[in-house]
Parts: C-alpha cells; sequence; structure tokens
C-alpha cells in the first residue's frame, strides 16, 4: 500500500479530550495509513492537571517538571496526552502502557511500537501529531496570522525559484504562502530525522491553487524533483493555523489494523515502561501529585 498521490488527505481530527472521539483517527491510519490530529491546550488542561499524569507522561514526568512556566509546562502535558490517546486509540492500548522516547537524532517514537511511527508539533494553544503505518512521518503547524513574508523570513527557508514564485502571487495571499511553505519543509526534515541539518534551501515545494491539491516536491531549480513516494499536504485549523504533513513510503507495510497485541508482549512491556519510570523518578527526586508543583526547579 502507498499513500494517496495528488490530493490531500481528509481533514485533522479535533479532539477536545482524552475521551475523544478517536474512531476517525484510527480509521484514518487503518484505511489510509495515516492520520493527523489536534486539541487546543485550553481544552485539554483538565486532564493534564489530573492525579493521572505522572503515569501517563512516564519517563518524561521529570522533564515536565523542569519546564519553565505554567502554560508551557500543560501545553508540554498535552502534547504527549494527545499522542498517547491518540496512538492507544489506533494501537488498541491503554495511553499509559505507551512510552514515548527520542531516538539519536531526536525523533519521537513509542517503545515497543515500531509499525506505528509518531511525530508531534505545537504552537500557542494548538497542539497536533500525526500518526503512520506507512512510513516515517513528520507534522508542524504555525499560527496563520504570524508575520512570515518581509521579516526575511523566506530567505532563509525558501529556494530563488520559491521566492520569486512569491513575489507572482497577490500581496494579500503572500504571507500565508511563506508560512505553508515553512511548515512543509519542518515537516519533511522532521520526518527525515534531519531538522535543521538539512537546509530549507535545498528543496522546495509548490504552492498548490486548490486546499484539495497536494503539495510537490521541487528541485532548487524549480522543476519536479524526485519524491520517492513521499506525500506532504498542508491544512487550515479552525482559522488560526497551518499544518503540515510529510509522509514517507514503506513499500512492503501491512494493510489493515496495527494493533499492539501484535507488536510485543504486553507483560514485558508494562515491565520495560515500569522499570524506565523508576529510573526516571529516582534520577530527578520527583515526588508529588502529578500537578506540576513538586520537584519543581528552584
Amino acid at each position: 500500500m502507498s499513500v494517496r498521490r495528488g490530493l490531500a488527505g481528509p481533514p485533522p481530527l479535533r479532539v477536545a479530550s482524552p475521551d475523544g472521539p478517536w474512531e476517525a483517527l484510527s480509521g484514518a491510519v487503518r484505511d489510509g495509513g495515516y492520520g493527523l490530529a489536534y486539541g487546543l491546550a485550553s481544552e485539554w488542561a483538565p486532564a493534564a492537571r489530573g492525579p493521572a499524569l505522572r503515569g501517563l507522561l512516564g519517563h518524561e514526568y521529570g522533564r515536565y517538571l523542569a519546564v519553565n512556566g505554567e502554560e508551557a509546562r500543560t501545553r508540554f502535558a498535552v502534547s504527549r496526552l494527545v499522542l498517547k490517546h491518540g496512538a492507544a486509540a489506533v494501537l488498541g492500548a491503554d495511553p499509559a502502557d505507551l512510552e514515548l522516547a527520542r531516538r539519536p537524532n531526536g525523533r519521537p517514537y513509542l517503545r515497543g511500537c515500531g509499525r506505528l511511527d509518531v511525530s508531534l508539533s505545537h504552537t500557542g494553544d494548538v497542539v497536533a501529531v500525526g500518526l503512520s503505518r506507512l512510513g516515517p512521518i513528520g507534522v508542524d503547524v504555525e499560527p496563520q496570522g504570524r508575520a512570515a513574508y518581509g521579516t526575511g523570513l523566506e530567505e532563509d527557508v525558501c529556494t530563488a525559484h520559491e521566492r520569486a514564485a512569491l513575489g507572482w502571487l497577490p500581496e494579500e495571499d503572500r504571507n500565508a504562502a511563506v508560512i505553508r511553505l515553512w511548515t512543509l519543509k519542518e515537516a519533511y526534515t522532521k520526518a527525515l530525522g534531519l531538522g535543521m541539518r538539512l537546509s530549507f534551501r535545498s528543496f522546495g515545494f509548490t504552492t498548490p491553487s486548490t486546499r484539495t491539491a497536494a503539495p510537490r516536491l521541487l528541485g532548487t531549480d524549480g522543476l519536479p524533483a524526485d519524491d520517492g513516494g513521499w506525500h506532504f499536504e498542508t491544512h487550515a485549523l479552525d482559522d488560526r493555523c497551518t499544518l503540515s504533513a510529510a509522509v514517507g513510503p514503506a513499500p512492503h507495510a501491512a494493510a489493515g489494523t496495527v494493533d499492539a497485541s501484535g507488536m510485543v508482549d504486553s507483560g514485558l512491556m508494562r515491565a520495560v515502561v515500569s522499570c524506565s519510570r523508576k529510573d526516571a523518578l529516582a534520577a530527578t527526586g520527583a515526588e508529588g501529585d502529578g500537578n506540576g508543583t513538586a520537584g519543581r526547579p528552584a
């Protein structure tokens, strides 16, 4: 199975709480190979302050305590909650049994769940996640109203051809176009595991004329590049943010449902997660009720 080509996928699912509904996300991963979801930190805040938070964050609880500022700490927690609850719905697992870790290149992954690739991004009040059983996935979200065009950002992230193409657009469309290009490049380099190590000016994208068209990868000369089967798309979220996603191919990706029971022995997974959490908490010396008040750095 390969990702859809030429057309953007269905709109990302907005989820207001851990209760979901998650059916559209699990169905998108099952039927299309990948899915996108987002939530607002302000709506998820009650779940990010509950007594179950410590268990859900696992070994990242120490990182959560070290985040400065209540708003930033809540956003950190919510990003993990949206990702874990979404992944749990896809896998048929308990969110508390899923452990988020990072590879040496910084890419996040779920321990023991290698067939499900994950990505997350947040800006302001918006938290977005991507899940894929096809191959690597990257997502990036930025405010639509952020000043971009004319600030010098296009000089940093755009090829010469893209900068010329921006000049062909009506002036009122140029800022949004820079945001789309920027988030696409962020999503692609995240999925590749390269981040800022790959110059954004070493590749380009088309600017689709309609919301249903998917962007295409371009070379620095503006000509179509061999995308190797990658799929790209952008979406507007509630007229407040732009979400872009990059989904890599996997020629031998398994069709149908991806579930935790087919990946790893559940008893072994719980033992690994438990040990990892004990080690992390011992290292931070964190104690308390999970509300972010104990063990916080001075």
